[in-house]
């Protein structure tokens, strides 16, 4: 995977007045995008890439003029990566986010929280051990989850962000949307008089984000209900669908063009997906891990294999909180039935 990752090129393209900055990531989505565009020459960046040399270097050399404004879609490395190395080119680069976007990266880079973290994590990997995995396996789920914070980078954000902000700039407005699902504070972006949006994460062209259920900051979902991960991701499509979007410019794959048939195409899949998980316990009670290993099969590296049974949870959980399927716990493990 990697390998192949090293031989793809960067890019960097003009659509319909935006730039988009196109660099590789080692992971099956290959590319992390950055969206450049102008509105009354203020100059507005959307995410901020991955922090890896290759990267910075490529995208700095290709920009004419740095961003007046970042606005950031959401917490994970990939998309907040150059967020220090912008500020420090221009200090008076305006950095917003959402209010819980902030609090999970401010919390994931503060040294002071490493204790908690190990706390959370371990809590975790006794909850994933529950769904079938070895303890060498749900050992596995806590690495990954404590290794991904320490890409995280704190910079402190000029503004923070609520759903339903609007960004000024005098002839036109920058709309914020609150869209959990992907993460508890991802948010999309409108440019509300070229009807243009944002998705980051929350929608690809390819692809459906992934939606899991494996999450070391649980403080944050008091503030907001995120136990039922997929709800929120489905509500969060209902509130896109009602908007009137020409295009849609997302952090990975393809530019949207009909993004009311993407977002239809979106909700047949899971709709599909829940339908043959609970064919696939049928009067037949099977713990988290093999109902992915039928769903999604056992050829695959480590990390989506991981991937796939926190996306297998997510519709369990979904599922359960409609009364369409049953919890079982039995010999210190969870089983699932329909």
């Amino acid at each position: 995977m990697t390998k192949r990752v090293k031989h793809l090129q960067s890019e960097f393209t003009e659509i319909e007045g935006v730039y988009r900055f196109k660099g590789p990531i080692p992971t099956n989505l290959r590319f992390t995008c950055m969206y450049l565009f102008e509105i009354d020459n203020s100059s507005i960046a959307f995410d901020a890439g991955i922090n890896f040399p290759d990267f910075s270097q490529k995208f700095f050399a290709s920009i004419k003029k740095l961003p007046d404004y970042c606005v950031i879609s959401h917490s994970h490395p990939d998309h907040i990566g150059l967020i220090k190395k912008l500020k420090q080119k221009n200090p008076n680069m305006q950095l917003l986010m959402s209010e819980l976007t902030h609090d999970i990266i401010k919390w994931h880079s503060n040294p002071e929280n490493i204790k908690a973290i190990q706390n959370t994590t371990k809590n975790l990997i006794q909850e994933v051990g529950k769904y079938g995995l070895t303890n060498k396996q749900a050992m596995r789920v806590g690495q990954y989850l404590t290794a991904w914070p320490k890409l995280i980078k704190y910079e402190k954000p000029d503004m923070l962000l609520r759903d339903g902000d609007e960004i000024s700039f005098g002839t036109n407005n920058l709309k914020i949307i609150s869209t959990p699902g992907h993460t508890i504070g991802h948010i999309c972006v409108l440019n509300k008089e070229k009807r243009y949006l944002f998705s980051g994460d929350h929608i690809l062209s390819k692809i459906t984000p992934h939606i899991g259920t494996f999450d070391v900051y649980p403080e944050f979902k008091e503030r907001l209900d995120f136990s039922n991960p997929l709800q929120s991701y489905l509500e969060s499509l209902e509130k896109i669908d009602r908007l009137n979007v020409k295009i849609t410019f997302p952090a990975h794959q393809d530019i949207i063009y009909n993004l009311h048939e993407r977002i239809a195409e979106i909700k047949q899949h899971h709709k599909n997906r829940l339908h043959e998980i609970q064919e696939i316990i049928k009067d037949k009670p099977l713990s988290p891990l093999k109902i992915s290993h039928i769903h999604f099969g056992e050829d695959m590296d480590e990390f989506n294999y991981l991937l796939a049974l926190n996306e297998t949870a997510s519709h369990l959980i979904y599922l359960e909180k409609q009364d369409k399927i049953k919890r079982i716990e039995k010999n210190g493990k969870i089983l699932f039935k329909s």
